[in-house]
């Protein structure tokens, strides 16, 4: 009889996969265009039944958890909701937790002991093609420095952004780009690392 009930009381539902993202918004909130308040950013995600919605800063930066999906399918959702309800035209890329970890993990110039206020990450839609980036001159950057990582490129600018010598990413490379400081790329790390876990 014992084993009789325990065979029953199993529940028959499976349980679904989530899976911890963040998503990076490409030029909201600089200058007076494109200006999105991220109570609004975090209803609409909600919206879109995602849970544990979470912002950081005012450029555009979530982290929220979901069923198993497709990147693309994120970013073109995400995309679409935003123009729809705000009426703005905003690329999105995302990113898993184990994704974003390894772009903080595989940062060559903090491996060479690079002062972490000099250090940036552009994070690209795609791969970057070797051939564009095999033209950049490194002395026609000079100060600044580029490492090409997994859909990433690591810079380190000794002028910050504003003293900055790299191209316009997006022309040379044919691509969506967006750029986070690395305090707020390693900040990010830990707001899905925890989400993840929790």
């Amino acid at each position: 009889m014992r084993g009789r009930l325990a065979a029953t009381s199993a529940p028959a539902c499976t349980l679904r996969r989530v899976t911890t993202w963040v998503a990076l918004l490409r030029g909201i909130n600089v200058g007076r265009s494109k200006r999105v308040a991220m109570a609004d950013l975090r209803a609409l995600l909600e919206s879109l039944g995602y849970g544990g919605v979470r912002t950081h800063l005012q450029s555009g930066n979530a982290v929220f958890t979901t069923g198993s999906a497709k990147a693309q399918a994120l970013e073109r959702q995400v995309a679409s909701r935003i123009a729809a309800d705000l009426g703005l035209d905003v690329k999105v890329l995302v990113r898993t937790a184990g994704e974003l970890a390894r772009v903080v993990d595989r940062n060559p110039f903090v491996r060479r002991g690079a002062d972490p206020k000099e250090l940036h990450v552009a994070f690209l839609s795609a791969p970057a093609p070797a051939g564009r980036l095999a033209g950049l001159d490194p002395a026609a950057i000079a100060p600044d420095q580029v490492e090409p990582g997994d859909r990433v490129l690591y810079a380190r600018l000794p002028n910050g952004m504003a003293g900055s010598r790299l191209p316009d990413w997006e022309r040379l490379l044919g691509l969506i780009v967006t750029v986070r400081n690395w305090n707020t790329v390693t900040r990010l790390r830990d707001l899905v690392t925890e989400a993840a876990a929790g």
